[in-house]
């Protein structure tokens, strides 16, 4: 899958996000409003698992919430 990122501020810092991803299980990530935490992080997580089997999960406080991110997620991956 060719996973591509639009540029947007959390972008930028892809490769910074992926080192710390493969060095530790939990990273927090603090950002303004509208710079691609909510969509583009769930993206480099499927990228950083490559094949493996599994999912990546989003949450957010209301049901609604989350599912708009999941299909504009989805949408980004075609």
């Amino acid at each position: 899958m060719n996973i591509t990122y639009p540029d947007l501020p959390i972008s930028r810092r892809r490769d910074d996000i992926l080192a710390v991803l493969r060095e530790h299980q939990v990273m927090v990530v603090v950002g303004e409003t509208g710079s691609g935490k909510t969509t583009q992080l769930p993206k480099m997580a499927m990228e950083l698992a490559g094949d493996r089997p599994g999912r990546v999960g989003c949450t957010q406080p209301r049901r609604l919430a989350a599912a708009s991110v999941s299909r504009r997620v989805a949408e980004e991956l075609g």
